[in-house]
């Protein structure tokens, strides 16, 4: 039998239990672990004596599990005693990289979640809420309404999961700020070289000021009062020209960290006096971790890393020996590669939880981007999803669960054995070159080549890597979503052999993006889809 979450301890008892009744009996016992609970199955009938609602909860999603693989109804008789290692069992999803779920699609994701006892979930937000007196920066991307999340939040809390806002409020800004009547807050009105991809037409970073604490503070009275969670994750992440413009001589004088300090502070205080704790990024204060000491308890750092041998270990030693609470954040690393990265997501995710319980994180966020138009398939998320799942919940287990037995038979909406397979094969293939390429796969690299960056290409290709890449790809068989990712990466392959020899690269075919239009549509709102398309290259 599988489980998972696979659970503490699960004892054998005698016998089976035939005609088990649709409710077991529920009683709340205070001598149970944290969100502990005993689950029985005996002669005598189900039985859950758990801490609190929510453990009653994860044991009847336990029962679930072992009802699905048993539908005749004879049930093994066995006695299960489990509990998490971590508190905060997150997900995050990104709504603001063209891709925003219809509510339909939300409500899957979270009985997903609830079915694996995840208890948080966060939608990454830059400006796919509708601010009221905010049209002009939302309005092609078919945003979340008012409502919306209040529905949303319900079907959470229904399920034990904490619906958390989410809404970045420093970098990342550059959907507001490419608008000129906001520019007045930017660090860098008139644009900035960005340190990874060169010269920005518009600024993405908030000048540390208060006026611009005071305009996060206005959109925060629009959107928190749609949740009911008192926790709110401020972004913060990747504030790139930082003292190149309005804080120069700041920077210059107290360096980047205490700047970016100072301000995140100005943010917290307007976060607390609505009621609420504050969450944010980790990437500028782990660069003096010492300072995470002028961080309150009711501010939680999240430390996001999505690389194999991230330094999750010494970033987490980091963070406990200033006193600050902090979660680890890992991803699925499917953004940027059309076919999914498990080589990257599953020992990034193992390394993070592993890290996360050995200096007392208060949880795992697991973060699933989506980079340069979201192009990626959400099949591609479901074995992080379950990996995850498992490592949040048993940190150090000796075991793991099969995650093929997990995705085909114990989740609400299973994969097909073909479409795991595929999965898998499609991540097989993009690891067979001998190059890691960091935050993407090389065949993502190459489809999405511009005609700029075409010819550099070159000198970084290998022939033999390409042509058994092409190979194994035209020898896979896949379906829907799936064999239209097949078809992509085939193409890229192609493209890279054709640029090897000399010779213009082979058109994608029209026929293929508009499949991609069709399934995007199936799952999501149609804002943002012309833009992603774009990314596409004619030729």
């Amino acid at each position: 039998m599988h489980l998972l979450p696979q659970p503490k301890s699960t004892t054998p008892l005698e016998g089976s239990l035939v005609d088990s009744p649709s409710d077991p009996s529920v009683q709340i016992s205070s001598s149970a672990p944290k969100n502990g609970y005993r689950l029985t199955i005996s002669l005598n009938g189900i039985a859950i004596s758990a801490a609190s609602e929510e453990a009653a909860f994860y044991a009847k999603a336990t029962l679930a599990q072992i009802l699905v693989q048993h539908p005749q109804g004879a049930l093994p008789c066995l006695e299960i005693e489990d509990w998490p290692d971590l508190e905060v069992r997150g997900y995050m999803l990104d709504i603001s990289r063209c891709k925003v779920p219809t509510q339909a699609s939300l409500y899957e994701l979270v009985d997903l979640l609830a079915s694996l006892k995840y208890n948080q979930l966060q939608l990454y937000t830059e400006h796919t809420f509708a601010y009221r007196d905010h049209e002009r920066v939302w309005a092609n991307a078919s945003p979340l309404s008012p409502q919306d999340i209040l529905d949303l939040d319900a079907y959470c809390r229904e399920r034990f999961i904490e619906l958390v806002p989410n809404q970045n409020s420093f970098g990342h800004m550059e959907r507001w700020l490419r608008h000129p009547e906001y520019h007045h807050l930017a660090e860098s009105p008139d644009g900035f070289e960005h340190p990874i991809s060169g010269w920005k037409k518009y600024g993405s970073t908030l000048k540390p000021t208060p006026e611009s604490a005071d305009f996060v503070d206005s959109l925060f009275a629009e959107l928190l009062p749609n949740f009911t969670s008192k926790n709110v994750n401020v972004g913060g992440d990747e504030p790139w020209e930082l003292g190149q413009g309005y804080s120069k001589s700041a920077v210059e004088a107290q360096g980047k960290t205490r700047v970016y300090l100072e301000h995140l502070l100005r943010i917290q205080k307007k976060v607390q006096a609505r009621g609420y704790r504050m969450q944010f990024w980790g990437d500028i204060i782990i660069n003096q971790p010492e300072l995470a000491a002028e961080l309150g308890p009711d501010i939680t750092a999240l430390l996001w890393g999505y690389e194999v041998n991230h330094p999750f270990e010494a970033h987490c030693q980091a963070m406990h020996a200033a006193g600050a609470k902090f979660v680890v954040v890992p991803g699925t690393s499917t953004w940027n590669s059309i076919g999914g990265r498990l080589y990257t997501a599953l020992p990034n995710i193992d390394q993070a939880a592993e890290s996360a319980h050995r200096h007392s994180a208060a949880g795992l966020l697991l973060t699933d981007w989506g980079d340069n138009g979201h192009h990626q398939s959400h099949l591609l998320s479901v074995l992080p999803i379950l990996q995850a799942a498992e490592r949040a919940w048993n940190c150090n287990a000796e075991t793991t669960p099969s995650l093929k037995d997990a995705a085909v038979k114990l989740i609400p909406e299973p994969l097909s054995d073909s479409e795991y397979a595929s999965v898998v094969a499609l991540s097989d293939i993009a690891n067979g070159f001998s190059t890691y390429l960091h935050n993407q796969s090389w065949l993502n690299k190459i489809l999405f080549a511009t005609a700029e960056t075409y010819s550099k290409l070159a000198s970084q290709l290998d022939k033999g890597e390409l042509e058994r890449a092409h190979a194994a790809l035209n020898q896979s068989a896949a379906s829907g979503e799936i064999e239209l990712a097949r078809e992509l990466l085939a193409y890229a392959a192609r493209k890279g052999l054709s640029l090897l020899k000399g010779q213009l690269p082979p058109s994608l075919p029209l026929e293929a993006i508009e499949r991609f239009k069709t399934f995007w549509l199936t799952r999501n709102r149609p804002g943002g889809l012309e833009e992603s398309v774009s990314h596409f290259p004619t030729a």
